[in-house]
């Protein structure tokens, strides 16, 4: 028994997570009555058998069995050429398929036998420059593209087609914007088992960006739209440039659509083409009400208003409020785009809240402005100086507060969507140290990693596994000298779920939190997808707040576990989970604790 108790967390845990692997009722297989069955012989290669088995289903695609064998053969036939095309375009041309049919009941079958032979290799690529289709060859062509292919690499036609969009991207890279490969040749040698591959491109015009024209525009300024562009009048023309034009006017969020394309070629003027810039503007205000309610929280209403075109230079002025049995708050964000350089921004804000969990009332104003810059689509970096003045009562003691904190904050994010993720990760720290002005020999330096890890199942798309840490430390100060609202906290729906809000941690003799000087706490989450508007989530919430200024891994965890369900919107999924302690400590835990609230645990 002592052994069973010792290893609970984990056998809940899988336990959990083999009720989400059990297949739902429309996953098992549905058999029809004399619909037939298609069987593939001959192919070892995993790869091929899987592509080839994935073209059973056009054998034989009505919702009737077939009245014949002359039906169903007359089919079979056509299949048959299917699967060559499909060998073909794997490079296997020297293929041979045949099949039989069997007439039985309940299921008939057309069984193929296949006889790959050798895939065929690549030999010569070559791309013929002109200027225009049936103008004679351009030496020495103007530039150099390159199809991507290599020489021995297998002649598959993705491959070929995925060879001449390379080419047409690089080319419209180098200054041509009306490039294509207007014809392909590809010749196929079955004495030697070799493939040439001969491309056609007319490159058009060599040209550069030109005066844009806006077209679209109401209430946004020009100036708004023209600052997003990444490109200067007289700089060669880059198709890819459109494309960041593109993204950068959508995340304004001020346009529901944004395009950027260059104008017809009998446009372009003294080497020249003008840039059409199509938009179509979105409402500029906008509001939005949140519900929540998590059973250690209770209901919680939250309020926003936004306007995205502040003064109409594009600016983005947000108003917050959020009204909680814990924490009432209102609060005040001004961000500029473009702050003196392209990849950067600054936030101005502010923010008055009353936070009163078990452990601490605190009533607090915060002033401050961040800057970040995004060094890469990935790499993000963000820093900026804050003042709080705040009042936090103790049990015993009351304390007053004037800090002024500059946070360093590193993002590597990997993660193919901010909201509802399935593949990537993301790696945040953040590094702030406090100075209490009216008492300068009181500062601490507070530091907090998190990770986040999402793996999606190729064998099982539906099903991804989310992983998350966290671990934070704060030095140089007493656990009594740093503030009670900046300790750390474990427990409740953004950290362990089972246990009420902060309430996993160091312990008072009453039994009241304390708060902590680190942190570690983790989550498992197997989620999966049912449809595309509902899923199911099993989870494993584990960790501790340590008294220690680095985790103790001495102190025992606390664990959690529990089940939940998904609502998928566009705004983000709408989420139900029911937790519980699988370790309840007796007289301080709820056996039950429930969360509703919008987007992801993490």
């Amino acid at each position: 028994m002592r052994s069973f108790l010792k290893h609970k967390p984990f056998f809940c845990a899988a336990l959990l997570l083999l009720v989400l692997t059990l297949p739902c009722r429309d996953g098992f297989t549905r058999e029809r009555g004399g619909m037939p069955v298609v069987t593939i012989q001959g192919v070892t290669d995993s790869s091929l058998r899987g592509a080839l088995v994935s073209l059973s289903p056009l054998l034989w695609p009505g919702s009737q069995p077939p009245a014949s064998e002359a039906a169903l053969r007359s089919r079979a036939r056509r299949h048959q050429e299917r699967l060559l095309d499909a060998l073909a375009a794997e490079g296997y041309y020297a293929a041979d398929v045949s099949f039989e049919l069997v007439w039985a009941t309940p299921h008939p079958q057309a069984v193929f036998d296949i006889a790959p032979g050798p895939v065929y290799r690549l030999t010569t690529i070559e791309v013929a420059y002109q200027h225009a289709p049936e103008t004679p060859a351009l030496s020495p062509p103007p530039v150099y593209v390159s199809s991507g292919l290599q020489a021995g690499a297998a002649a598959r036609t993705r491959a070929i087609l995925d060879g001449e969009k390379q080419i047409v991207r690089e080319a419209t890279n180098a200054g041509f914007p009306f490039a294509a490969v207007y014809d392909r040749r590809v010749v196929v040698n079955h004495d030697t088992q070799l493939a040439s591959v001969t491309y056609f491109l007319a490159l058009g015009d060599e040209l550069v960006f030109g005066v844009p024209r806006l077209e679209g525009l109401d209430k946004v300024r020009p100036e708004t739209v023209l600052r997003e562009l990444p490109w200067r009048e007289g700089d060669t023309y880059r198709a890819t440039l459109l494309d960041e034009a593109q993204e950068a006017l959508r995340k304004t969020g001020l346009f529901t659509v944004a395009r950027a394309m260059p104008a017809p070629p009998n446009e372009a003027t003294d080497g020249a083409i003008p840039i059409v810039i199509e938009v179509t503007e979105r409402l500029h205000r906008s509001a939005a009400l949140g519900l929540q309610y998590r059973t250690d929280e209770g209901v919680g209403v939250g309020g926003q208003w936004e306007h995205r075109n502040f003064m109409g230079r594009g600016r983005r002025l947000r108003l917050q409020t959020n009204l909680t049995e814990l924490e009432q708050s209102l609060s005040i964000d001004y961000h500029i785009n473009q702050f003196r350089r392209p990849d950067q921004t600054l936030t101005l804000h502010a923010k008055a809240a009353q936070l009163d969990p078990d452990p601490y009332r605190s009533r607090r104003f915060d002033i401050g402005a961040w800057v970040e810059r995004e060094i890469t689509p990935e790499w993000t970096f963000g820093m900026g100086p804050a003042l709080r003045i705040s009042q936090v009562d103790e049990r015993r003691r009351r304390q007053e507060y004037f800090l002024l904190s500059f946070p360093l904050q590193v993002v590597y994010d990997r993660r193919n969507d901010r909201m509802d993720p399935v593949r990537g990760y993301r790696i945040a720290n953040r590094t702030t140290p406090f100075l209490d002005v009216t008492n300068l020999g009181a500062y601490f330096l507070k530091n907090e990693l998190n990770v986040s890890h999402f793996l999606q199942f190729s064998a099982m798309p539906s099903l991804t596994l989310a992983t998350r840490l966290r671990i934070g430390v704060i030095g140089g100060a007493n656990r009594s000298d740093v503030p009670a609202d900046e300790r750390f906290y474990a427990g409740g729906g953004g950290s362990i779920r089972g246990y009420a809000y902060q309430k996993v941690g160091p312990l008072d003799e009453d039994g009241y939190p304390t708060g902590g000087r680190s942190l570690t706490d983790w989550s498992v989450e197997l989620r999966k997808r049912l449809s595309e508007s509902i899923g199911i989530v099993a989870f494993v919430d584990g960790g501790m707040a340590h008294a220690s200024v680095y985790p103790d891994f001495r102190d025992t965890p606390q664990w959690g576990a529990g089940i939940g369900a998904r609502y998928f919107t566009p705004i983000g999924p709408l989420r139900l989970d029911v937790a519980t302690p699988i370790n309840r400590r007796k007289g301080l835990d709820s056996r039950l604790h429930f969360y509703v609230s919008i987007g992801q645990a993490f």
